[in-house]
């Protein structure tokens, strides 16, 4: 399967009473540097575009297919499907799983 991997900081963001409502991580633009590109290489769909120029449009748009936009952040209560972050050190990895 192919996936997506970054890293980001979560943020946590407050109510109007300083109460904590819900942490979020940003979603930076992505690129061939945040791909498991042998597992693209391989992949049916995408081995034929991995050395296109075609091949980071059809990223984003599948990306936000799934609910994940570029520059856009990401909730940790909502995340979307396939979608996995791990928030056990001091950045956030996110990992994206496409089909």
């Amino acid at each position: 399967m192919p996936t997506i991997t970054f890293r980001t900081k979560p943020e946590t963001v407050y109510n109007m009473d300083d109460t904590p409502a819900y942490v979020e991580v940003k979603v930076p633009q992505v690129t061939t540097r945040h791909c498991d590109m042998h597992a693209f290489h391989t992949h049916p769909r995408y081995g034929n575009y991995t050395n296109s120029v075609l091949f980071v449009p059809m990223l984003r748009r599948d990306l936000a297919a799934r609910g994940v936009t570029m520059g856009g952040t990401l909730r940790l209560d909502q995340l979307p499907e396939g979608v996995v972050v791990d928030t056990s050190g001091f950045l956030a990895q996110v990992t994206i799983t496409l089909d």
